[in-house]
């Protein structure tokens, strides 16, 4: 029987130029940086929201307290115009002087 000559299924292995892995890492480096820099924004964006929430909730109360303000300076100028008529009140010595 004759023998056969076995072939290497082996892959041949080649180094690459210490500049090319210079640039594979490079490129590694870079990514690596993005995704350090995307997390950050992420957890600041939320941050935010978080904040822009309370602010807004802030907000629709400070608006309400605003419209029962309003609500209660109407009520006390209609109170002033049935006991007083219309005039001008002065707030700094109380005096009030009625329209002619």
């Amino acid at each position: 029987m004759a023998e056969e000559k076995k072939e290497s299924k082996e892959p041949k292995l080649t180094t690459i130029t210490d500049e090319e892995r210079e640039q594979v890492q490079e490129l590694q480096s870079r990514y690596t940086q993005v995704t350090v820099n995307l997390g950050q924004v992420s957890l600041a964006m939320e941050r935010l929201k978080v904040n822009l929430e309370t602010l807004e909730s802030q907000r629709e109360e400070l608006v309400a307290q605003h419209n029962t303000a309003q609500e209660d300076e109407r009520a006390l100028v209609e109170k002033l115009t049935e006991s007083y008529g219309t005039g001008n009140l002065d707030l700094d010595t109380g005096i009030f002087t009625p329209n002619e």
